[in-house]
């Protein structure tokens, strides 16, 4: 499979006078509507200057190549503000009063005096016009890294749904930071009555090593069960490792920390990746910001695999360029398989100046 660019541009340009802070927006999801009309929705972290922040949802009715803003995801439950690390996914199947094509959205809802983090969950039933709250997936301390002398944060939700049918989040959890030596772990919840309630927390990947800290989980269907990606800080370049499942619920021992995914003369990506799968080439695509070469313009590839993690990892260039010296550009590309199979679409945090960014798109064909 050839990964082949074919266009990019620009979803959303925060004015500096406008924002809060002063990166902007950063943190882009992507999905295509399968159960509507094809259109792509996309959202991402949004640091406007009004209180409280919402999660932006723009859409795209042409394949991605242009962006208006569709609706707001808004922090109905508490008014805090929907202010991290949104996420988005549609429902193939029907799921307890859920019906095909229902949207589902995670978010992390966070007062303006940072002093708690809470990952809620969003439904909408007509393809992302309204949004509804649901539950509270988790709640956590303030949304401040290594507070070990408090209550952690909770961070970074990913939906997916496992072969049971159920919902599931996967996410970052710092609250067991005084147990066992740990730093942050992976952990995840589901739900068995369509986003209501949700279980306890089960353990993913929690390494005993206070320096160690899986994160930033993302996890995609295969023809072959479920494919776990996730950055190690702590590591090398925060390595990306990765884990799989034949069911989405057992990802195996937790204590270890998973396979590296490199290629044969030992290249690999380091921070905040992101995965797809193409059913139509049997293959896992997988970005992240940085590699480990040498920082400075983005030159970084994707790796493409074809046994499900197994065996051979492939370099293919990623589509979007920016300097990853600084630190918010390519913070979490997310990206979709679109177009029937046919296309890539890959979305990025891109420098507008050394701190503010904005979001940028990019499409590609995928080609034998």
């Amino acid at each position: 499979m050839k990964i082949i660019k074919e266009a990019e541009g620009i979803i959303f340009a925060p004015r500096a006078n406008e924002i809060g802070n002063p990166t902007g927006c950063m943190y882009p999801r992507v999905i295509e509507l399968k159960h509507s009309k094809g259109e792509l929705l996309a959202t991402f972290e949004n640091y406007s200057k009004k209180e409280p922040v919402f999660a932006p949802i723009y859409k795209s009715a042409d394949s991605g190549y242009s962006w208006k803003l569709f609706s707001k995801i808004e922090d109905t439950s508490n008014g805090y503000g929907m202010r991290y690390q949104p996420t988005l996914y549609e429902l193939d199947k029907k799921c307890g009063d859920l019906d095909v094509g229902t949207l589902l959205f995670a978010g992390n809802s966070i007062p303006k005096d940072m002093s708690s983090t809470e990952i809620v969950f969003y439904i909408s039933r007509d393809h992302g016009k309204t949004w509804e709250f649901r539950s509270s997936v988790a709640k956590g301390g303030a949304p401040i890294e290594q507070n070990f002398d408090k209550l952690g944060p909770i961070w970074e939700p990913h939906i997916f749904i496992n072969s049971k049918n159920e919902i599931a989040v996967m996410f970052s959890d710092e609250r067991l930071h005084g147990e066992k030596d740990y730093n942050q772990v992976l952990v995840m919840v589901t739900s068995s009555d369509a986003g209501k309630t949700w279980s306890k927390e089960k353990l993913v990947v929690a390494l005993k090593d206070k320096k160690m800290r899986p994160g930033m989980p993302i996890v995609c269907k295969t023809k072959k069960g479920y494919f776990l990606c996730y950055e190690i800080v702590g590591s090398p370049c925060n390595d990306i490792y990765f884990k799989t499942s034949s069911d989405g619920i057992d990802f195996g021992d937790p204590a270890k920390k998973g396979t590296r995914a490199e290629t044969e003369d030992g290249y690999y990506l380091g921070s905040m990746p992101y995965c797809v799968y193409s059913e139509k080439y049997d293959a896992i695509i997988l970005n992240a910001k940085r590699d480990n070469e040498e920082i400075g313009l983005n030159t970084i590839s994707f790796l493409v695999n074809y046994k499900n993690g197994k065996g051979k990892w492939e370099r293919q260039k990623q589509l979007l360029e920016y300097d990853n010296r600084i630190l918010q550009t390519g913070w979490s590309k997310g990206m979709a398989i679109i177009e029937n199979g046919t296309k890539l679409i890959e979305l990025s945090p891109v420098q507008s100046n050394k701190e503010l960014m904005h979001i940028s798109y990019a499409i590609a064909k995928l080609e034998e």
